[in-house]
């Protein structure tokens, strides 16, 4: 049950600014009333102490923002209401309406007025969300009052039998075959279809849903697998896919999330009084920041953070058709541990998203999918709209400043220590007075500032519990008060940000750059050797006679000491051995032997299985200078190539998602913009077999087969489930190539006749690694200040 107001930080009034100006609590969801005619409703779901879910029904005025009401001259005058908001900056009108049908009305005249004077539309501020709108008007945010594990968390996993490559809903032998679900209160479910047909099953999952009553469905890939395909199935059926909790559909549309240099299009799930989030995009999220995850996949995450199952059941994707026929328990097995996995990374990474939500005028899972400057404006307007404060609309340009990033030896060195500047740009923008310049109300620095304290306090007061459940809620808590201080510097430098300013996150930029070439001065003058630096911390090998942890400590501390004020330099790793590779592309390997990577382009995820696996296994045999297990390794894949030692086409095949349809395909291959892709000729293959055009989205695993030496892969490949080991076709010697594409990634460590001798089938006169040395490549870049630092 929610806790007493005192344990939570949103109650306190002087952070109206950070969670709103109504303390009303327990608020699960809100949604938009479903009456299309009067006055606009939304419904708000709400928990009561007694536990029961309730909804109440609360008005909604829709409003948006212009420079100048004059724009809806033409609108009937009754239908709104437009209030002068102080100040002179750009957005100083607030257009209030009472229908959405008025509201409608008046952005339409609206944006063509704008259009007739070439205007921007962009001029008009509006909040798409009815959700987000309500929110935004009446201060109130959802989860006031509660921990996160009051909310009811229900994990949806299912399995499908494919006839032809990855499943596809639209053919109708691509049946779903298994559902299996588990929540938070320990309760757990596996559907299937074993004595019964695939509509009875589908049927059956949505009775135990709605009978489970869940605040929020989790699932991995649950976007553009798990729902998707519920869907699809249950129209084929006629079956309502009725989710809500008022028993309607959910409401489905096109959208896109980012993660760093990664651009994911998925549909997003509204579903009335539930929310819907996807582990996958949390693990996305976690490794912008972490960057060493080997994968995004359910099983490789949970490994990764020691999640999966004692005895867990693993079946190979391409084996649950065969599986299922020939022992399908084993494979109901393997799916009740799917969700098992899907709640346990949940409850790991989803407390901060659900502490951020009691901050933002956002419903939970719009929370989980937006980006970091999205979140921070979200907070900016909602107090601007209260104070009735003008502000000013996003300045066109972008930032010319980036973090500095720079290797300085490559190699297998070590022993490394890695000093951080903590938090540096929230630092430098707190100390350095930066600030946007269109903010009036002085919030950047006051919500910054207050974001900080309330990161330090939740992180003394998980050093001072000895509550293991309390610490969890601590960590939570403050990670999510790390999220919003880490995001102030990007939506200074995002271009559609209402509050950016690129002069300023350009100066947070340079001044970040002048203290970390203030440490690597030190570290050089103290006799240390800079390995390289990475946006916010160093990596450098000690000087000499500083030796075990705690000098290494006391080292760093002398660092910090020499800094500025208020730039603090934290300890943050100290590792036996570094493979230096290229610019934030390195292995650490840390004094127990695990191994962290940063970057991917020494070990690509879209590479075969069987290249990462041999880059994976040469790694640590670089890190240890065994050259002669090198070679064996080498020759060892060799030989597994060649003998064709597969158990399934996964280990050599690769998974393609089609980004765009064919008839774009087509167009861009002929107008020379693109070459070419295996999986887009044999999704046109198959759509020429089954009938069924292929749709952005679908994935596509395909292998290389023939014997021809100078094979392309577009020219012949073919999808990994018509490979049969009991008459294999890939091409051995396309893979042979392959492997040397892997192994070429070590060339800068050797000399061209040491890599020739390491990485080479020849062994007339036997294999020896006398003499064969790792090389370490040193450069010397021009580390004057920079004169344009603006202090």
């Amino acid at each position: 049950m929610p806790k007493s107001p005192s344990t939570h930080p949103e109650t306190a009034r002087d952070d109206i600014a950070l969670y709103g100006r109504d303390a009303t609590r327990s608020i699960i969801d809100v949604v938009p009333a479903k009456a299309r005619r009067g006055p606009a409703w939304v419904d708000v779901y709400r928990r009561l102490e007694s536990g029961q879910t309730v909804c109440e029904q609360e008005r909604l005025y829709p409003f948006f923002f212009v420079p100048d009401a004059k724009l809806l001259e033409g609108t009937d005058p009754h239908s709104f209401k437009a209030r002068r908001l102080r100040g002179d900056a750009f957005h100083r009108q607030v257009v209030v309406f009472d229908t959405w049908d008025a509201y409608w009305n008046g952005l339409r005249i609206a944006e063509r007025r704008l259009k007739q004077t070439e205007a921007a539309v962009e001029s008009i501020y509006r909040i798409p969300s009815p959700a987000q709108q309500y929110l935004t008007q009446t201060g109130r945010t959802l989860f006031k009052g509660m921990d996160f594990d009051d909310l009811h968390r229900l994990q949806l996993d299912i399995e499908v039998i494919g006839s032809g490559g990855f499943p596809n809903a639209s053919r109708p032998a691509d049946e779903v075959i298994i559902v299996a679900m588990s929540d938070n209160r320990g309760w757990q479910q596996t559907l299937h279809s074993l004595e019964s047909d695939e509509p009875t099953l589908l049927r059956e999952m949505l009775q135990v849903i709605a009978e489970r009553d869940p605040d929020v469905i989790e699932g991995h890939n649950i976007y553009n697998f798990d729902l998707t395909y519920l869907r699809d199935r249950c129209a084929r059926f006629g079956i309502p896919f009725s989710l809500g909790r008022d028993g309607s559909e959910p409401r489905t549309f096109d959208s896109s999330i980012r993660f760093a240099e990664r651009s994911i299009d998925y549909t997003a799930f509204e579903i009335t009084g539930r929310h819907v989030v996807d582990t996958m995009f949390q693990v996305m999220s976690y490794d912008v920041f972490k960057r060493d995850l080997p994968g995004y996949g359910l099983k490789v995450a949970a490994r990764y953070f020691g999640f999966a199952p004692e005895n867990r059941t693993y079946v190979e994707g391409d084996k649950i058709p065969q599986v299922w026929r020939d022992d399908p328990h084993h494979l109901i097995r393997y799916a009740a541990d799917d969700v098992i996995e899907t709640e346990r990374l949940a409850r790991h990474l989803s407390g901060s998203t659900f502490y951020l939500t009691q901050m933002l005028p956002m419903p939970y899972g719009q929370v989980a999918r937006v980006g970091p400057a999205a979140k921070i404006e979200a907070l900016f307007v909602r107090e601007y709209l209260r104070q009735r404060q003008s502000f000013p609309r996003a300045e066109w340009g972008s930032q010319s400043v980036g973090g500095y990033t720079d290797v300085f030896v490559t190699g297998v060195v070590g022993p490394i220590v890695y000093a951080d500047v903590e938090s540096l740009y929230p630092s430098i923008m707190l100390n350095y007075g930066i600030e946007p310049q269109g903010d009036a109300l002085g919030l950047f620095a006051n919500l910054l500032r207050r974001l900080t304290d309330l990161r330090f306090a939740a992180k003394d007061a998980m050093r001072a519990t000895t509550d293991a459940e309390e610490r969890s809620s601590l960590d939570a808590r403050q990670s999510s008060y790390k999220i919003l201080v880490n995001s102030f510097y990007g939506n200074l430098g995002f271009g559609h940000a209402a509050f950016n300013d690129f002069a300023e996150a350009d100066r947070v930029a340079h001044v970040g750059q002048d203290l970390l070439r203030q440490i690597i001065a030190l570290v050089r003058s103290d006799g240390g050797r800079v390995i390289e630096v990475d946006t916010d911390g160093v990596l450098f090998e000690p000087p000499s006679g500083i030796a075990g942890e705690a000098e290494e400590r006391a080292y760093v501390d002398t660092l910090s000491e020499r800094m500025p004020n208020g730039i603090n330099v934290g300890f943050d790793g100290r590792f036996a051995r570094m493979l230096s590779y290229k610019k934030k592309n390195y292995v650490l390997m840390s004094y127990d032997g695990s191994l962290k990577y940063k970057g991917s382009s020494l070990v690509s995820r879209s590479s075969e299985r069987f290249g990462r696996d041999f880059l994976r296994k040469a790694v640590p045999l670089l890190l240890e200078h065994d050259i002669a297990g090198l070679h064996a390794l080498y020759l060892a894949y060799r030989d597994k190539i060649q003998a064709r030692d597969w158990t399934s086409a996964s280990a050599f095949s690769k998974t393609e998602t089609l980004k765009e349809s064919l008839a774009t395909y087509d167009r861009l291959v002929k107008e020379g913009k693109r070459a070419r892709a295996a999986s887009y000729e044999l999704a046109r293959l198959r759509a020429e077999h089954t009938g069924i055009a292929p749709r952005p989205g679908d994935r596509i695993s395909y292998y290389v087969a023939g014997s021809d030496a100078r094979a392309s892969a577009h020219e012949s490949a073919r999808l990994a489930d018509e490979w049969d080991p009991e008459a294999p076709d890939e091409n051995v010697v396309y893979y042979l190539r392959r492997l040397d594409e892997f192994a070429r990634k070590f060339e800068p460590f050797f000399s061209e006749t040491d890599f020739k001798l390491v990485f080479s089938p020849e062994d007339l006169f036997g294999f020896s690694p006398e003499g064969i040395r790792i090389l370490e490549h040193e450069r010397t870049p021009n580390l004057a200040e920079d004169e344009s630092v603006p202090f």
